[in-house]
């Protein structure tokens, strides 16, 4: 197939130049037309073998035997300038040239053949360069050193070559300062699974050692030491789910049903459900709701999930007679947004962009609450994030040191 397919564009080529020769010979050279059809045929002759010569040495499976591209680019120059030189010779016979007249034109040929292969070769130095500069970027890029770019000079395809290996070397570092920064937030986050699993495990192990010893032989102190256990085992279970939902959001595998759906509903069961808690803590839990605000796309338990771990962190850090608001109003014609804003401690200008990381928690709320509620492995807000993206919205966090935090998210309209 490329046997055949050389052969047709080699006859091609032929043909278009013997056509265009004889047009300006016809045309612009005044040869008489008597004559057109004699130097027709001889060009036919002379052109059928080394016009395929030519396309045969000219091809790069020839060209590329010679070596580097200032080599290929004088072979290239040399070769076209031997069958410039030949094309001449079988046409003087032809046409009975005189030997005088023929050693003249030669010689002329000859000179401009060798200027022309001195041009070609001096243009050929400096794209060699730019070559060579590209393939030591790409030996150096190789070779782990990440900063490399490559100088970029001129608007041809080497100087696109160069740009794009800019852009492709950018965006490799790019991945690679990504990757390094996935892997300290995997370590961060094994650590504080690690820390935040081996407290319940360790507590459960004492209280069932105690229970098995014969130490709570009292049947009211052996039954809070069992419901001590039983509340560790279920904190154990939810950091085992948060880990599972979070392994999946990471991977790109959650995929939420969305349906039309109550906002004002949901946030007031939930609402309902952290009344209790928060009378405990002597906070105050607020509600707000604009007009308007439904229906939306929602998923209700995975959206409740979201408000469960925004609520839970603002009675976390609100302190007594504090007040967590929770905030709807609408976000222009097609969305909806959701406020949990607290009048706690607020979070630092160092802390406040890294605060939806995985596993990264303040170090104010890494201490075991007095209550023996869990702070958990710092998975919330990241869990959060990725379901409040799933739903096609976008979580932002806003805080003042001192003077409280907010959390807002958005979640579209049902149509």
């Amino acid at each position: 197939m490329k046997a055949v397919r050389f052969v047709v564009v080699a006859a091609l080529s032929f043909a278009a130049a013997l056509g265009v020769t004889i047009a300006f010979a016809a045309t612009l050279f005044g040869v008489p037309k008597e004559d057109l059809a004699a130097v027709a045929l001889v060009l036919l002759e002379v052109g059928c073998g080394v016009g395929l010569a030519a396309l045969f040495l000219m091809r790069p499976a020839v060209l590329g035997r010679i070596g580097g591209v200032r080599a290929q680019l004088l072979g290239a120059g040399l070769i076209g300038s031997l069958l410039l030189l030949g094309t001449t010779l079988l046409g003087s016979r032809a046409m009975f040239f005189s030997g005088h007249d023929l050693s003249i034109l030669l010689t002329m040929l000859l000179f401009a053949a060798l200027l022309a292969v001195g041009i070609g070769l001096y243009w050929a130095a400096p794209m060699a360069r730019r070559i060579e500069e590209v393939r030591e970027g790409t030996a150096r890029l190789a070779s782990g050193k990440l900063d490399t770019e490559v100088p970029v000079k001129g608007h041809d395809e080497v100087a696109g070559l160069a740009v794009d290996f800019n852009r492709m070397a950018r965006r490799i570092r790019e991945a690679d300062e990504r990757e390094r920064a996935m892997e300290g937030e995997r370590r961060e986050l094994i650590a504080a699974v690690s820390h935040d699993l081996r407290t319940p495990l360790t507590a459960v192990r004492a209280l069932l050692e105690a229970v098995n010893d014969g130490v709570a032989a009292d049947p009211e102190v052996r039954e809070r030491y069992l419901s001590s256990a039983q509340n560790e085992v279920t904190h154990l279970g939810r950091l085992v789910d948060d880990l599972f939902e979070l392994a999946q959001i990471d991977a790109g595998a959650l995929r939420l049903t969305l349906e039309r759906a109550s906002l004002h509903d949901l946030i007031s069961d939930t609402l309902a459900s952290f009344q209790p808690e928060a009378d405990k803590r002597g906070v105050r839990l607020l509600g707000e709701f604009s007009d308007g605000i439904d229906p939306v796309l929602i998923n209700p338990p995975k959206l409740q999930r979201v408000l469960h771990n925004l609520i839970s962190n603002a009675l976390r850090h609100t302190p007594s007679d504090g007040t967590i608001f929770l905030r709807v109003k609408p976000e222009g014609e097609e969305a909806v947004r959701v406020e949990v804003e607290d009048t706690g401690e607020g979070i630092t200008p160092e802390v406040l962009p890294r605060v939806f990381e995985r596993s990264f928690r303040g170090e104010e709320s890494r201490a075991r609450p007095r209550d023996g509620a869990s702070p958990g492995a710092g998975l919330g807000l990241a869990i959060a994030r990725g379901l409040i993206e799933a739903h096609g919205g976008s979580i932002r966090a806003e805080s003042q040191t001192g003077a409280g935090s907010r959390f807002c998210f958005t979640l579209r309209r049902a149509s």
